[in-house]
């Protein structure tokens, strides 16, 4: 999914699932978004679409929404090519990734 773009990969301390993380450079729930990824210790990749071609972004809202039927906003969570969520509520990333909140990822079951 979003073949048409470079992400930048952030190593994490745990396996888990592919996540890809859509973000504006500019956007404080972006950040507080990767600062949650980083403390649970979860890799993934992520690009700023706003530092994009208007083009190339255009192209990723367009895939986004064919792909999920509903329209990106930022911060987006991609797990697996399969599941998304947009907004960044820490409780919600908790159960939907799985992740503990001292560093830790549980075998939670995700949330649709």
């Amino acid at each position: 999914m979003f073949d048409q773009i470079t992400f930048q990969r952030v190593e994490g301390k745990h396996p888990g699932p592919k996540i890809q993380f859509l973000a504006l450079s500019t956007c404080g729930f972006c950040r507080r978004g990767q600062d949650f990824l980083a403390e649970v210790g979860l890799g993934y990749e992520y690009v700023h679409l706003d530092l994009l071609d208007p083009e190339v972004k255009a192209g990723v809202k367009a895939e986004f929404k064919d792909k999920f039927g509903t329209t990106l906003s930022y911060p987006a969570l991609v797990v697996d090519g399969e599941r998304q969520t947009v907004g960044f509520v820490r409780r919600h990333w908790e159960t939907f990734l799985g992740a503990g909140g001292e560093g830790t990822v549980s075998e939670a079951e995700p949330v649709e």
